[in-house]
């Protein structure tokens, strides 16, 4: 019983087993892990590596091309949004900031009044939360471990009297590195890769790392086969060799535009909603340059945030929360060209950066907002977002708040994700004013991916019943991640996923009997 990768496959293999999981991610691992100890044969299809701490050297060059989709580079098809999506054994729990929100009351609400959400609620989800946190190790962080970067943040929202608080983290013995987002190099992140993952394999699981997962065959309302393809995991590249398991049941873990391609890629798509309703955390930001040295690239990414603007009346809500700058991503952002570009990463040391996490899809009056998952060549997902005016108010407003709390934290001068400069609080609305919020206009990224396989009890207006987290038009086949989330969840959502993973492997297990 162990983790495999495309090394160790050297020939075409059929295998049989109780329940195949696609994905080792928050999803995944965690069904993985419920199953395993509860006796049952699993197999994890997982189309990232195998990486172990060892290899994580902390470069933003070398591990992004190993652990995250697309090499680092997946994005909307007009290139609008940098998507940053884990892909990797442990998914992107691997390569998250480790920040811990349980998904707020409003969310769920939303999803029953507005989208037909059952049987899941928060209440179900409580016990399953208080059970993943105690495991992880999910606990507060204090005052005193608060870098200099988030102080600044820290330190505005203070002076402008703004709801601020310290965010709970999965960590343990953490040296505050300040390098998340490529591996933690001394395994203090609790991510999927060293927790259930290896409490899946210890209980039986077997792990096949560097397959993806071409296409679900059916024959009716059952799956009677998943196939993958294996990588070379030197060259990442498809080889000739396959891998098909026959499953009495199986789960889809593959994330909010993963899950909804192998979907569509095995013609699985009856109510013509798979691939629909994809939804993000825009994220932009300000920049403030301050007279101390900040060093926003030492320290753990995210300590502070805030929701003063989580529940606004008008316009798209979103997050505050400190976040780091590392000198590749910076460098990747065009803020600015020549000299602009030159001074902003020379006064890098001197920088702080606050962010806002825009909250996508609960615009009641469009229902078909957020992204659709369509195939592209070779059967890779195709993401187009639907970029709405709402979207590029909301984008403004994050900005100008983010702008504010820079300078009242003392920066004699800040700037925003596209480039626009203030030095005073009066100057904010009428420099705004001035910019340009459309596609391509304004930098935007994205770490969390939801939605696409929507939860509910319509079978045309859903994909899964949230009943169970089955698939509407299969018996035997799951959907157990984000994707089944009907809008975004509006916080950092690992906890959200582990709860929700943790629940649903419950109705896996009673249809295994």
């Amino acid at each position: 019983m162990s983790i495999h990768t495309g090394a160790h496959v050297t020939e075409d293999r059929s295998l049989e087993c109780d329940v195949c999981i696609v994905g080792s991610g928050a999803g995944g691992a965690v069904v993985a892990q419920r199953l395993a100890t509860a006796g049952k044969s699993v197999i994890v299809l997982e189309d990232g590596g195998y990486h172990v701490s060892a290899r994580f050297d902390m470069t933003e060059g070398n591990m992004f091309p190993r652990l995250y989709q697309e090499q680092g580079g997946r994005s909307t098809a007009d290139q609008s949004m940098a998507i940053l999506q884990g892909r990797a054994v442990g998914g992107t729990t691997v390569v998250n900031w480790t920040t811990c929100f349980r998904t707020p009351e409003r969310v769920m609400q939303h999803w029953a009044e507005h989208h037909g959400v059952e049987g899941l609620t928060r209440e179900a989800l409580v016990p399953h939360w208080e059970e993943i946190e105690r495991r992880l190790n999910v606990q507060q962080m204090r005052l005193d471990q608060v870098n200099a970067n988030n102080m600044v943040t820290w330190r505005g929202l203070d002076a402008l009297g703004w709801h601020k608080d310290l965010l709970f983290r999965n960590v343990k013995n953490c040296a505050h590195t300040g390098y998340c987002g490529v591996g933690c190099v001394i395994d203090a992140k609790q991510s999927m890769l060293v927790t259930y993952i290896p409490e899946a394999v210890q209980a039986g699981a077997e792990v096949y790392a560097n397959a993806w997962v071409e296409r679900l065959t059916f024959d009716g309302r059952h799956v009677t086969s998943v196939v993958a393809r294996v990588r070379d995991p030197e060259t990442d590249q498809l080889t000739s060799r396959t891998i098909t398991v026959r499953a009495r049941v199986t789960v889809l873990s593959g994330g909010a535009i993963n899950t909804p391609a192998i979907l569509l890629r095995s013609g699985l798509d009856p109510s013509g909603r798979t691939g629909k309703r994809t939804f993000f955390h825009p994220a932009v930001g300000a920049v403030g340059v301050h007279a101390e040295r900040i060093q926003p690239f030492v320290g753990s990414p995210q300590y502070v945030y805030s929701d003063e603007f989580v529940g606004r009346d008008e316009g798209m809500g979103f997050l505050l929360e400190g976040a780091p700058m590392f000198p590749m991503t910076m460098g990747s952002i065009a803020t600015g060209l020549g000299p602009e570009r030159q001074a902003q990463l020379e006064l890098l040391p001197y920088s702080s950066l606050t962010g806002a996490l825009l909250h996508d899809g609960f615009d009641t009056s469009d229902p078909d907002e957020g992204a659709t998952i369509t195939l592209g060549t070779g059967g890779r997902p195709q993401i187009d977002y639907k970029w709405t005016e709402r979207l590029s108010r909301g984008l403004r407003d994050a900005c100008a708040a983010t702008l504010r709390i820079q300078l009242a934290a003392g920066a004699h001068q800040a700037y925003t994700s596209n480039g626009l400069y203030v030095r005073s609080d009066d100057e904010i609305d009428r420099v705004l004013d001035t910019g340009r919020w459309g596609p391509c206009e304004v930098p935007v990224f994205v770490a969390h991916c939801m939605g696409g396989c929507a939860m509910g009890g319509d079978a045309s207006r859903s994909v899964v019943d949230s009943r169970t987290l089955r698939h509407h038009a299969m018996d035997d086949l799951f959907v157990i991640d984000g994707s089944v989330f009907p809008t975004s969840c509006s916080v950092n959502p690992q906890i959200s996923i582990y709860g929700l993973a943790r629940w649903g492997a419950e109705h896996v297990r009673e249809a295994l009997g």
